[in-house]
């Protein structure tokens, strides 16, 4: 019978004992968890059971490092998709302007951070340019106006938008 990887970290972490113990344990017993560890605990092979930490410790050292070594990627992924994010935002311009002359045209990143920190006095000052006749535009790397709802768009979401028809 084939085990999940999934349910053989488990039990190496609630037992801290080696993959190899725990994959056997849970073929054992056809993948049950509760009678995988019974069965460890009955036979004195987990940290519980045995004198003390010191026989196990490689193997616990081992499995911390697989952790780490997941994390790591998954956290790698994450900063990638976040640098690309804020490298797609810097390209895209914010312009304030009408269709002879752009009276502001700044990046994107720039005009987000002065209005949240400012943001009191910039909700009055997004205001002004429609007063005066301009327009306020996101234009992204093409000058083409951003089309934040295609940006936003998973594949899920239309089958939500099916179902609250």
């Amino acid at each position: 019978m084939s085990v999940s990887l999934e349910k053989i970290d488990m039990l190496m972490e609630r037992a801290n004992i080696s993959y190899k113990e725990a994959k056997e344990a849970l073929e054992l017993h056809d993948g049950d968890m509760v009678e995988a560890l019974i069965h460890l605990e009955a036979s004195n092979k987990t940290a519980k059971g045995k004198a003390g930490q010191k026989a196990n410790g490689n193997k616990g050292q081992a499995h911390a490092h697989v952790h780490m070594r997941r994390q790591g990627k998954s956290n790698s992924d994450f900063m990638d998709d976040v640098k690309k994010f804020f490298e797609k935002m810097h390209k895209t311009s914010f312009v304030v302007g009408n269709k002879s002359k752009r009276i502001l045209d700044i990046p994107l990143t720039i005009a987000a951070l002065l209005i949240l920190f400012t943001m009191p006095v910039s909700m009055f000052i997004l205001i002004l340019p429609y007063l005066f006749g301009y327009k306020i535009s996101v234009l992204d790397t093409e000058g083409k106006n951003f089309d934040f709802e295609k940006a936003f768009t998973f594949g899920d979401e239309k089958k939500d938008e099916d179902r609250m028809e």
